[in-house]
């Protein structure tokens, strides 16, 4: 259940047409078992179950008329810097993550549609080196609907950006995931206490529900 407080912040920032579903990074290499993360032994546990909450309210927003953006990640030669494969601690070197044209870089489970919106970035951000803030702006998009993977890092990081870009986050918690239960819940903290709101799909459905 939604306290009646937060459900009002919800409500006032669920606007026909101004709102979109954000997706981000569902791919082979952070979500699948034999991805990168899979075999380096990380838990993937609370990623699929995301997951497989994220199908059913993709179709969802589809039905609400709701524009669904898909934000993927592609690292090459071209775009990885010393500063960016030294990343975690050096093992960025060591892990070849959704790179150009290989299975690890595909989509994980999902599959976007001719109606839907795909951009590629190269950094943790969505909005960093790519069109995505002006193919929001271009639909006239204010609030974004934030999910995928992972939780504390590259969703949080789009969020984030595009909180300081001047959209309305809603962090839809069980559409998200991390590999620990613990980064994902310090995501929840920070999105409530800073960045927006935080709240699960159900709670979501049954609020578009009654809006429609």
């Amino acid at each position: 259940m939604v306290d009646e407080p937060v459900k009002k912040r919800i409500v006032a920032q669920l606007k026909p047409g101004k709102t979109a579903l954000v997706v981000v990074d569902v791919q082979n290499d952070f979500c699948h078992v034999e991805g990168v993360f899979g075999k380096r032994h990380f838990d993937l546990s609370h990623v699929e179950k995301s997951v497989d909450r994220l199908l059913p309210f993709i179709a969802q927003c589809r039905q609400w008329g709701m524009p669904v953006v898909f934000v993927r990640t592609i690292h090459s030669n071209w775009t990885d810097s010393e500063a960016w494969v030294g990343r975690l601690a050096g093992a960025g070197k060591e892990m070849p993550i959704c790179r150009p044209d290989t299975w690890g870089a595909e989509f994980y489970k999902v599959e976007p549609q001719a109606s839907d919106f795909v951009t590629t970035k190269h950094r943790f951000s969505g909005f960093v080196g790519t069109d995505l803030n002006l193919v929001l702006r271009a639909r006239g998009i204010e609030t974004l609907l934030m999910t995928g993977v992972a939780s504390n890092v590259c969703v949080e990081t789009t969020a984030r950006d595009g909180y300081n870009l001047d959209f309305r986050i809603i962090f839809v918690e069980d559409c998200c995931g991390a590999f620990s239960v613990e980064e994902h819940a310090s995501s929840i903290v920070n999105m409530n206490k800073y960045f927006g709101v935080a709240t699960d799909s159900r709670a979501l459905s049954e609020i578009m529900k009654g809006l429609g």
